[in-house]
């Protein structure tokens, strides 16, 4: 009994070491929606989820905007530098950074269910 709980943990160990980067973004991805979601990350913004695209490589950030921030008088250019400036300045995650991965944003309005007000994709050109 003891011989098999030894090779099962030896097992699981050794397949938890080889996870790629992919099935570790997409496996975070999950894990944080699920304990942190929805989010308020600002008095009119809300982090409603998190995702992972393996196929083209992106983590995806989606939010809700409400409130009196909640309008398409978005200024595009200085919201798309800001987060461009937050993936250049996070060292959280680096790794995806070192390895090519693309980040999305996108920002729904909360008074109009599924309109996007805010659409963002960030690649490695843009922030190496």
């Amino acid at each position: 009994m003891n011989k098999f709980l030894i090779v099962f943990l030896f097992a699981a160990l050794f397949t938890a070491c080889h996870e790629s980067l992919e099935e570790k973004a997409a496996r975070e991805a999950k894990e944080f929606t699920r304990r942190n979601c929805p989010m308020p990350v600002s008095e009119y913004i809300v982090n409603d989820s998190m995702t992972f695209d393996k196929n083209t490589r992106t983590i995806h950030y989606y939010y809700t905007i409400k409130g009196a921030a909640d309008t398409t008088a978005i200024n595009n250019s200085n919201a798309r530098a800001e987060l461009l400036k937050g993936v250049k300045d996070a060292t959280s995650i680096r790794a995806y950074k070192e390895n090519g991965f693309n980040f999305a944003y996108t920002y729904y309005s909360q008074k109009n269910k599924g309109k996007v007000l805010l659409d963002v994709r960030i690649t490695p050109k843009d922030y190496k």
